[in-house]
């Protein structure tokens, strides 16, 4: 097992144009662990993977396994196992395939066999090593890549994107097998995604981000509960956090026709970041009401989403939120509701967009 230390990482490419793709990441992968870069296409996480291998070297800074200096050695040294969004699989049964890697290293056939069928019984490929790999489904073949990466017994796994290609179906299995696997083998494995469920469901740690910077590396829940930047709190959430540009007044924020009241200790604290903010609360911490609340809203669209409701709602000053809730719930488009913040569910951030209350 190996712990990743990537030390004040920046890469810019200069070809075709000069651009910059990662900016001062600094981010420890202990070992053992599940880890899950996140973010938009173009945020830098597939060049960051990249540098963790070995295929790309950094502009600036040191990638470390355990206390040694990896950065100037080649993938075969740092003995990393890649798996690919499109599974890459040979011409041969399931059991070469996942042979391959072994018999490449010199190992005897009998150790060959010995592991083989391990990885096979793990993967649920065992019924399947006599049938050609190349004529399973997708979602079979990115078992056979997975098998083969880690009939090898690597230091650190690196999954791109690898379930993007699936069917809903295979896609939930596989994520299943992949947690399964990190909870037997125990092997440091990093996973890049733009899928924020994929990231969710499967990782112990999350690093969001965006335009070559790290903007979180929390756990699931803290980046859901306590996003660091409004940037986090969006792309996080299914839908993403509301957010509300509000101005400080002595009673607490005024955001149009709505008043959102902090102690007096609390105003004044805000005070130094200046005199605009946005308050940011998620969907389905709203609460609606028929009689009282923070301000009036009229419902102007409904969305029915099977397991939850979701309802547009819009006051008087022009103020627009989602709330998310119980299928049950009565709202049609054109009700009028009060709608209401919860205390410990509000974050407020400044007009720039980091977290500061």
């Amino acid at each position: 097992m190996v712990t990743v230390v990537v030390d004040n990482v920046s890469h810019t490419y200069t070809k075709p144009v000069v651009t910059v793709a990662l900016v001062d990441i600094d981010l420890e992968f202990k070992h053992g662990g599940l880890y899950a870069l996140l973010g938009p296409s173009g945020c830098g996480k597939t060049t960051l993977m990249k540098i963790i291998a070995g295929l790309l070297k950094p502009t600036k800074g040191r990638v470390l396994f355990d206390d040694k200096d990896v950065t100037d050695w080649p993938p075969r040294k740092r003995n990393v196992a890649m798996v690919f969004q499109f599974p890459v699989v040979y011409e041969m049964n399931v059991y070469d395939n996942i042979a391959f890697p072994l018999r490449n290293y010199g190992y005897s056939e009998s150790e060959i066999r010995k592991r083989v069928y391990e990885v096979a019984e793990l993967m649920g490929l065992k019924d399947v090593l006599k049938l050609s790999a190349s004529k399973l489904d997708p979602a079979g073949r990115q078992k056979v890549a997975v098998a083969r990466a880690l009939v090898r017994e690597p230091s650190v796994f690196l999954f791109d994107e690898p379930l993007s290609n699936l069917d809903p179906l295979s896609r939930m299995e596989l994520r299943v097998k992949i947690k399964e696997l990190q909870r037997r083998v125990k092997t440091t494995m990093i996973y890049v995604t733009h899928d924020q469920a994929e990231a969710l469901t499967l990782a112990d740690y999350i690093a969001v981000m965006n335009e070559g910077r790290v903007m979180q590396f929390d756990t699931p829940q803290n980046l859901y509960e306590y996003p660091r930047n409004t940037f986090v709190g969006f792309f996080i959430g299914n839908p993403g956090m509301n957010f509300v540009n509000c101005e400080l007044v002595e009673q607490g924020l005024k955001c149009s026709d709505i008043l959102y009241p902090l102690s007096s200790r609390e105003v004044e604290f805000l005070r130094k970041y200046g005199g605009e903010f946005v308050l940011g609360i998620r969907p389905e911490y709203i609460r609606v009401e028929v009689k009282q609340g923070l301000a009036k809203a009229k419902c102007s669209i409904r969305e029915d989403l099977g397991t939850a409701v979701l309802l547009h709602l819009e006051t008087a000053g022009g103020v627009v939120v989602k709330a998310k809730l119980p299928p049950v719930t009565a709202v049609k488009e054109g009700d009028e509701v009060f709608i209401d913040f919860p205390r410990e569910k509000v974050r407020i951030f400044t007009k720039s967009g980091e977290l500061v209350l």
